[in-house]
């Protein structure tokens, strides 16, 4: 799991990447992150620990952010996002 004060072990830290971690509608604390991989030069995407998605459109990053920012209580953001 990913602690509160980094975006992912493996970000470039030259690359635009964000955390934002915030309570849904299911009451439980979630995050959503993304980065681009140092070794690989993959954008990673991911809710939580789930399995990321791989070089993910930029809109689409985007309209996750904007809609958490919208739609959930937004307990902390890291990042360019």
């Amino acid at each position: 799991m990913l602690d509160n004060t980094t975006i992912h072990p493996l970000a470039s830290s030259s690359k635009k990447s964000g955390k934002i971690r915030f309570i849904h509608s299911d009451g439980n604390e979630h995050y959503f992150y993304t980065c681009v991989n140092d070794l690989s030069g993959d954008r990673l995407s991911a809710f939580d620990n789930d399995p990321p998605r791989i070089n993910s459109d930029m809109s689409w990053i985007k309209s996750i952010f904007s809609n958490i920012r919208k739609n959930n209580t937004v307990l902390e953001i890291i990042g360019d996002f």
